[in-house]
């Protein structure tokens, strides 16, 4: 069978767990411990704002996510399907709206003084949209851990059972069953509060889901640009 209602060949295996399994779950247990063993070291270095390795790395991740989608949007095969290119450039703006907002827009690195009537309005005095409307956070983040669940969660232990959910035209843009792991922990976190400020490891591990799905979604496209080609 060929187009989109095969297998992947291309979806991580067990030779690929050292991203997709052993980097969520050994990342999840240094931070647990790192809160257990050395609060003080944890409040210093990985939660404060700006410069801390939780939020640092968030803007590192969505970089690298911003420059995968970036890549796709000029490759033919993407820009003669209109879905799969409307699908690139939500991924885009995404990446760039939420990097820009996690760095206040260059003013963690840079630490120009926020306008007068900017600060008035914003709750933290930075040049963000979400420390001024609520909805601007807290909207995309649900959005964006609603598809975490149903895509990382339901859908892979759904095809676990029920594999025809994988055999249809989305196939395509579900996400792989080896994001389940950052997926899951992803919720613990969520739900467990294990950490101190856990929505900072929340939006971690989101970050790293949609990182995730986009290198795979950019393998599945260069393994259907392959088939076409070889017909």
């Amino acid at each position: 069978m060929t187009g989109p209602y095969q297998p992947f060949t291309t979806d991580p295996d067990w030779d690929d767990a050292w991203w997709w399994l052993a980097t969520p779950v050994l990342f999840a247990v240094w931070l647990i411990v790192m809160w257990r063993v050395a609060p003080d070291w944890y409040s210093k270095w990985i939660i404060p704002e700006g410069y801390g390795i939780l939020e640092f790395s968030q803007f590192i991740i969505l970089l690298v996510a911003l420059a995968l989608a970036v890549r796709l949007l000029f490759k033919p095969f993407v820009q003669k399907r209109p879905f799969v290119f409307a699908v690139t450039i939500i991924a885009l703006l995404g990446c760039i709206y939420t990097a820009g907002e996690e760095m206040s827009w260059g003013q963690h690195f840079f630490h120009w003084k926020t306008p007068e009537y900017w600060a008035m309005v914003n709750r933290q005095q930075e040049t963000n949209l979400h420390n001024i409307y609520p909805a601007f956070e807290q909207w995309p983040r649900t959005i964006v851990a609603l598809g975490v669940v149903i895509g990382g969660i339901l859908v892979p232990l759904a095809a676990a059972f029920f594999p025809r959910v994988r055999s249809n035209r989305l196939s395509l843009f579900l996400p792989a069953s080896a994001l389940l792991p950052t997926a899951v922990i992803a919720m613990v976190f969520k739900l467990a509060g294990i950490v101190h400020r856990p929505s900072e490891a929340v939006e971690l591990y989101l970050y790293f889901f949609i990182l995730g799905y986009l290198i795979i979604f950019t393998l599945r496209i260069r393994e259907l640009k392959i088939q076409e080609d070889a017909h």
